[in-house]
């Protein structure tokens, strides 16, 4: 997009090559039977941005922006390529540490001395002397934004923003999932923790998971295997059929035990010697007569577990500290964005999940999002996060009632606009043309808050940040 704050010619060529792309996008994907009034409207915008740019006194105007929005381009390119190099040393550093520990050896000196080289590289800074005005530098800022938030889209359409936390997280448990050790991921809800065990299965070990949910009626056989009766040459028999749990185990992939703390109690006691297991290792299955299943390469457990909260989470088990060690030290807390920030400080992370919530893939937000609400959102957003888990420092304790301060128990009770209900709220809001405003977004939200407590505390943290619940 041309630059506009300098001359209103370029605004209006701006206005026009927008319409020009929503109007394409409209062809596109309507009726083709009413494409015939949009391609008549695609003829007059074009046509009056053609004959804007061939105007001869706009000539100059158009050739020097063009210059400009090239040069600035360039210069955020390297400076994109010049962090990007660093994110690429680091997780070189992480393969060669991850290549030791699957062949459980110790580093060498020359690989202590290169992963300590490519950890302390810091970004070229070149670019920097290309920027010698201000104009400049805010071109190259808003180039850097579009690239960071078109990163940030396709990272969470493909299931995970990697903040962080994140990347810590996955530079961590992926040399030990890669050895067979069992990952246990434990967090508030809508945390991200099921979207994190599905990364770090299809990116860290290239497999597609099993994944097991411990909601509803499961039982250890249907996690394991059950015998089912069929019929064969008119006789009936009796055939074992495997769980997922014993189907990861053969065909070699990871499994995912998605809220282990609500599975049955005797598959638990059951998961107990499980975890102990490693590729190569047998396990004689009690359901099919102790016949022996030997563990392919690439199986490992990824498990994980909502906060034992009190009064929260109904359903679920204490898991027993047997079960949780034979995780050890593969046991990674999974806090909500922004955890360990100031009430006052911008939640940054959420901020960057607001903004690939909406924005298209050319990375730019629809015109009915203002860009300051998706800032009140993810404030809003952040605020319930820090109640809901229990942060009663300066600022967040004012949502908490005195009740609940003299029991200890956090500001909210079992709701909480959550990175995954913030998503989902937003896009909403982005795939109504216009006709869902935030406000009535967020109403309906905490309408559909079935504690009434909870419903006052949101209300009012979404109404100190300016919407209005009605």
């Amino acid at each position: 997009m041309l630059p506009v704050d300098s001359d209103p010619v370029l605004g209006e060529a701006a206005a026009l090559r927008e319409e020009t792309r929503r109007i394409r996008r409209a062809i596109a994907i309507d009726d083709p039977a009413e494409a015939a009034s949009l391609r008549s409207e695609l003829a007059r915008v074009s046509g009056r941005l053609t004959a804007l740019a061939e105007e001869p006194s706009n000539r100059q105007i158009f050739s020097a922006a063009l210059d400009e929005r090239a040069a600035s381009l360039r210069v955020a390119v390297r400076a994109h390529r010049a962090a990007a190099a660093v994110v690429r040393d680091r997780t070189a550093a992480d393969t060669i540490v991850a290549r030791a520990m699957r062949g459980a050896r110790p580093l060498t000196a020359g690989e202590s001395d290169r992963i300590r080289e490519l950890r302390t590289h810091r970004p070229d800074a070149a670019w920097q002397a290309s920027i010698d005005s201000e104009n400049r530098r805010d071109a190259v800022l808003v180039a850097l934004g579009t690239l960071r938030i078109r990163e940030a889209r396709r990272q969470l359409r493909d299931g995970l923003l990697q903040t962080a936390q994140m990347r810590g997280i996955i530079a961590e448990a992926i040399p030990a999932l890669r050895q067979g050790d069992p990952v246990f991921l434990v967090g508030e809800t809508g945390g991200a923790k099921t979207a994190l065990a599905e990364h770090l299965s299809r990116t860290g070990l290239t497999l597609e998971p099993e994944l097991i949910s411990g909601y509803g009626d499961i039982t250890s056989a249907q996690v394991i295997g059950t015998h089912e009766l069929r019929t064969e040459a008119g006789a009936t028999v009796s055939i074992f059929t495997p769980g997922p749990l014993l189907r990861a185990m053969r065909e070699g992939r990871p499994v995912i035990l998605d809220e282990v703390n609500a599975m049955p109690p005797e598959f638990l006691k059951r998961l107990n010697r499980i975890l102990q297991l490693r590729p190569g290792d047998t396990l004689h299955v009690q359901e099919d007569t102790g016949r022996p299943v030997t563990i392919a390469s690439g199986f490992a457990i990824l498990a994980t577990a909502n906060e034992q909260t009190p009064h929260r989470y109904r359903g679920l088990d204490r898991l027993s500290a047997e079960l949780v060690n034979r995780f050890g030290a593969n046991t990674y807390r999974v806090h909500y964005p922004d955890t360990g920030r100031d009430y006052a400080e911008f939640p940054a992370e959420n901020g960057l999940l607001a903004v690939a919530a909406v924005a298209d893939h050319h990375g730019e937000i629809p015109d009915h999002v203002a860009p300051q609400a998706l800032i009140r959102a993810a404030r809003a957003a952040f605020i319930s996060q820090q109640v809901f888990a229990g942060e009663h420092g300066s600022g967040f304790a004012d949502y908490v009632s005195a009740e609940r301060e003299i029991d200890g128990r956090p500001g909210l009770e079992e709701s909480v606009i959550a990175p995954r209900t913030l998503v989902a709220i937003l896009q909403k809001v982005a795939r109504s043309a216009g006709e869902i405003s935030l406000d009535r977004a967020f109403t309906r939200f905490v309408e559909g808050v079935m504690h009434r407590e909870d419903r006052r505390v949101l209300a009012l943290i979404l109404e100190g940040q300016g919407f209005r619940i009605a």
